[in-house]
């Protein structure tokens, strides 16, 4: 089985990819940052690391999440799933001070990162192998915060995206579903504040979004799903 992570070498994409290498899964990586790969190859036990496959492109251009496709399915065959941890936190300005170019880059980096992704790999999934597609979301989604309104925003319609997905032709062949993580998550790469006992680890996030995958999955009608 393979499963691509895009975001694979992002905070909460490592936990991902970490919990589906320990179970047996072959896990595809695309980055357009070399170094982001190596030090995610260098932080991979090497008793699974011949199961990750690092894959050098940009998803968030039609050009370069095109070729990665491409790449992929002639290398690996077909994937039967995709985990699409895009994006990141920001906070600045309010509504109404902020720029220009801050929507712009949050819009592209937090939404048309996943359209891009979605677009171009649901189509190829493998059909005969119970395809699933899942999608990280944060808090902001649910919860208006007015220093961070683009990651509200974006977070929305992201989540909207998924749901007119699933209404599609193609959507309802595939399993789809929206994994919220309510909380930060604590790695070893924590650098904060001390965390609060309540607080999603990495360990968490990472068997929780392997568990979705899995074939097995107990509610594989539900969208919208909760860390518990």
């Amino acid at each position: 089985m393979t499963v691509l992570v895009a975001g694979g070498a992002g905070v909460a994409g490592e936990c991902v990819v970490r919990a589906l290498l320990a179970l047996g899964t072959h896990v595809v990586v695309p980055s357009r940052a070399p170094a982001r790969l190596t030090a995610l190859a260098d932080r991979t036990d090497p008793a699974v690391r011949d199961r990750l496959h690092l894959a050098l492109g940009d998803v968030g251009t039609e050009e370069g999440v095109t070729r990665l496709r491409d790449e992929i399915v002639e290398r690996y065959g077909r994937p039967r799933g995709v985990v699409a941890s895009l994006g990141g936190w920001w906070e600045g300005e309010q509504f109404a001070d902020l720029p220009t170019s801050t929507w712009e880059r949050v819009l592209h980096d937090n939404l048309t990162a996943h359209f891009l992704v979605a677009r171009t790999f649901l189509p190829v999934l493998d059909q005969d192998a119970a395809p699933v597609y899942v999608t990280l979301a944060g808090i902001a989604a649910d919860h208006p915060e007015p220093f961070a309104a683009p990651i509200s925003i974006t977070g929305a319609a992201q989540r909207m995206m998924l749901r007119t997905i699933a209404v599609s032709d193609l959507g309802r062949t595939i399993r789809l579903h929206e994994v919220a993580i309510m909380t930060p998550v604590v790695t070893d790469r924590w650098d904060g504040d001390p965390p609060r006992p309540d607080w999603l680890t990495g360990e968490q996030v990472g068997a929780y979004v392997a568990g979705v995958v899995s074939p097995d999955f107990p509610d594989p009608g539900t969208l919208l799903l909760e860390i518990p």
